[in-house]
């Protein structure tokens, strides 16, 4: 079950982050370390072991798109934060939405760019680049969103 004192300290986390990462494409260390400490002992005083558990999980799983260079290092810390506060579902959740979200968007603004239906299909698909998107700042509005409908749904 998770708090409103998760949902809040998360929602704090993702204003700070999805601003900066839409501002100059980088997540600071200085928001998401502290983030993670707080959330490790937030997590283990309030006896949430499995947000600790999820957390782990989902540093595997970023950490493989960040070895392939998917993702950017702050995205990584970021769902790991997100974890903690959160748990391991809205994060997956939020990751799954996060990515229809960027897909749609490479999609639109490659189409509206060349004016070709086939080029925005071809990058929504990665089989042609579409520059860099600000993953973080879509993944952490997901994530808390699911997060609260998981709280109160």
């Amino acid at each position: 079950m998770i708090s409103h004192v998760n949902i809040a300290l998360a929602g704090a986390l993702t204003a700070i982050c999805a601003w900066t990462d839409i501002k100059s494409m980088t997540i600071y260390n200085r928001h998401t370390y502290p983030a993670v400490v707080v959330g490790l002992i937030y997590s283990a005083v309030t006896a949430q072991y499995h947000h600790l558990y999820g957390a782990l999980v989902i540093f595997v799983i970023y950490l493989f798109f960040f070895l392939s260079g998917k993702m950017g290092g702050g995205d990584l810390k970021l769902a790991v934060a997100l974890s903690l506060f959160l748990g391991m579902e809205p994060v997956i959740l939020g990751s799954l939405l996060a990515g229809f979200v960027l897909m749609a968007w490479g999609f639109a603004s490659t189409w509206h760019k060349t004016g070709q239906i086939k080029s925005g299909v071809m990058v929504a698909f990665g089989k042609l680049p579409g520059g860099e998107a600000p993953y973080g700042a879509v993944l952490g509005p997901a994530a808390v969103l699911a997060g609260a409908f998981f709280q109160f749904g």
